[in-house]
């Protein structure tokens, strides 16, 4: 498999130019540079391949790296003559050989804090199948994984497809999770860019979670839509005409989105979904 060009952007700066490295990590591109290239004493960065370079700005210094990329994991190693590793990032789950192709980097401040953040993309210049991100803490010194940033299903960047890009994808109706029954989501809009959206999840015909989310609005790539400020308790019936309800809490946030398929995904960070086939998946009921 012949490792495709990647690009780096910082910020609006741009994508970067590309320039040539090399990697001895366990899981070497394929693309292998001739050994009559690595010649002993010269600059590392003149016989492989680099995916991109850039420069990371943390904590007020500014770190000039090389990015490698692999199905599994990016390396960046400082921009300098003798090949020093700065770190490694672990992705959240290994890339299939389709997706690896179309794998590309950028830098920027994601998170306004003035340090830079990572984030992965697999796609081509007019689709985005799917985004996942770094946040830099500075309190460790460590890039670590925003799992509320992977976009898992296909949004078409293309004039043909703006309905799905600029959020107008009809989440209004009744889902409930199909291998057992026990959950029930209402959405409900309230105007053309907000919803409310009640999850009703029954561990018992006495016992369920409810989570109660109002100004739920579509997020950056369309097709999802993200809230803040849900209120989530449990209540308990003491008979079919009588409850009590005991909030758990009413800061949570998460996402929903919608598949190809028109099943309806759940994220949420603040308790565990349930998973199913890997994912949270719900199906819409006939109105």
């Amino acid at each position: 498999m012949n490792k495709l060009a990647k690009y780096l952007m910082i910020g609006a700066v741009g994508i970067l130019a590309l320039c040539g490295c090399g990697n001895t990590a366990d899981v070497a591109p394929t693309n292998e540079h001739p050994e009559d290239q690595q010649l002993e004493g010269a600059d590392w960065r003149t016989w492989g391949i680099i995916d991109a370079t850039g420069t990371l700005e943390l904590g007020g210094e500014k770190i000039d790296v090389c990015a490698c990329l692999y199905a599994d994991r990016a390396e960046l190693y400082y921009n300098e003559e003798k090949q020093r590793l700065y770190t490694t990032i672990e992705f959240p789950e290994k890339l299939s050989d389709e997706e690896y192709e179309k794998l590309s980097i950028h830098f920027a401040d994601d998170t306004g804090d003035d340090n830079t953040d990572i984030q992965f993309e697999v796609g081509t210049e007019t689709t985005l199948d799917r985004r996942f991100s770094y946040i830099y803490d500075e309190a460790t010194g460590d890039f670590v994984y925003d799992a509320f940033s992977v976009f898992p299903n296909p949004n078409v960047i293309d004039d043909d497809m703006d309905e799905s890009i600029s959020g107008h994808a009809d989440f209004t109706g009744r889902y409930t999770e199909p291998v057992t029954g026990r959950c029930l989501i209402e959405i409900t809009a309230e105007d053309e860019d907000s919803y409310t959206i009640v999850v009703k999840w029954a561990d018992s015909a006495a016992d369920e979670y409810i989570w109660a989310i109002t100004g739920a609005t579509y997020g950056e790539y369309g097709d999802e839509l993200v809230y803040s400020d849900c209120l989530y308790y449990h209540r308990t019936w003491e008979d079919s005409e009588t409850y009590t309800d005991e909030d758990l809490y009413d800061d949570g946030t998460g996402r929903f989105w919608m598949t190809d398929g028109g099943m309806l995904g759940w994220e949420s960070n603040s308790v565990e979904v349930d998973g199913i086939d890997g994912e949270t998946l719900f199906e819409r009921l006939e109105q």
